[in-house]
């Protein structure tokens, strides 16, 4: 198996600028011919993570959980947008409960963070993901 083989299966997990495919090809070409065999054996063993899964599931449907932060190991952000949800889930419920407009001024003001939070990362996550695909495979190479 050639590697233009395996680049076609791994394109759509590399950042989408073409260079990272260059530079892949020219690090493989520069391999011994024993560790490109055992390169491309070790690719299948590392866990590339999709970026189409990681949209679909991590932002769009459980966004505001902060589930994409999560899935690409961003840990204190994904803690930071799950704390926002669940304080304004807070104050929803204390406007509630309490018929108070403040509460629910500040759960909206929250809520408008939360969304402009989320469009931010329907970019930004999968670019990280990409960046980070890139770098396991540079560090397999190594």
């Amino acid at each position: 198996m050639d590697f233009n083989s395996v680049l076609l299966i791994i394109q759509n997990k590399l950042p989408k600028d073409g260079a990272s495919s260059i530079i892949l090809k020219d690090k493989f070409e520069s391999l011994s011919q024993d560790k490109q065999k055992d390169f491309i054996s070790k690719l299948s063993q590392i866990k590339l993570k999709s970026p189409a899964f990681v949209f679909w599931v991590g932002n769009f449907l459980f966004g505001s959980f902060g589930v994409a932060r999560f899935m690409i190991g961003d840990m204190m952000l994904g803690f930071i947008r799950l704390g926002l949800t669940i304080l304004c889930c807070i104050f929803i419920a204390l406007s509630l409960f309490n018929n108070n407009a403040e509460y629910l001024a500040i759960a909206d003001f929250i809520s408008f963070i939360i969304f402009i939070w989320g469009i931010v990362d329907l970019f930004l996550v999968g670019k990280k993901l990409r960046k980070q695909n890139l770098e396991k495979i540079i560090n397999l190479m190594q």
